[in-house]
Order: structure tokens, then C-alpha cells, then sequence
């Protein structure tokens, strides 16, 4: 495998991974985000990489934040905003722990 080729690979575990935190906090900057993908701009991923992303945003990620309470999340007008429990979520951020 290539440098190049898993430097790629492990942005997209990286964005994977951390897809539930860039989530809660960009709700934290602004109170209603769109539901796409969160990635930084030194990240790359290819076309099948970023349609799976959506696929576990959409299925896993946003679906575990709505149940915890900490998001509301609008499949009809694909939006995300805070939920009742958004607090709680904010202060796991500012502590730097998962969920």
C-alpha cells in the first residue's frame, strides 16, 4: 500500500470515527446544521468512501445522538439541532469524552 493510500485510509477512519463529535460540535456554533458529512479540508476521501459515510451518518451516527436525546434530527428536511439533552452532550465535548 502507498503512503498516499493510507494516509487515505486513515482519514476516513479518522472522519468516521469522530463524526458523532464534529456533529455535537457544530450544534454547539449554530443551532441548526444540515445533515451531511462533517470533514476538514486536509481530509480526503474518495466517492465510495464518502457515499458510505452518509450511509453511517444517516443510519448509525445521527439515529444514536437522537435516541440519547442529544439531537433532533429531521429526515425530511435533512436538518440536525439541538436536542433536550444537548447540554449534557456539550459538556462531554468540553471534556473531550466520547458520547
Amino acid at each position: 500500500m502507498t503512503e498516499q493510500a493510507a494516509s487515505r485510509r486513515e482519514d476516513f477512519r479518522t472522519v468516521l470515527r469522530e463524526q458523532q463529535q464534529r456533529v455535537l460540535a457544530a450544534l454547539a456554533a449554530a443551532e441548526t446544521i444540515d445533515a451531511t458529512p462533517m470533514i476538514q479540508e486536509d481530509e480526503a476521501l474518495s466517492c465510495e468512501e464518502y457515499v458510505t459515510l452518509v450511509y453511517e451518518l444517516h443510519h448509525v451516527h445521527l439515529p444514536e445522538l437522537e435516541a440519547s436525546g442529544m439531537i433532533e434530527f429531521d429526515r425530511h428536511e435533512e436538518t440536525v439541532q439541538q436536542g433536550a439533552d444537548f447540554d449534557e452532550a456539550r459538556a462531554l465535548c468540553e471534556r473531550g469524552e466520547d458520547r
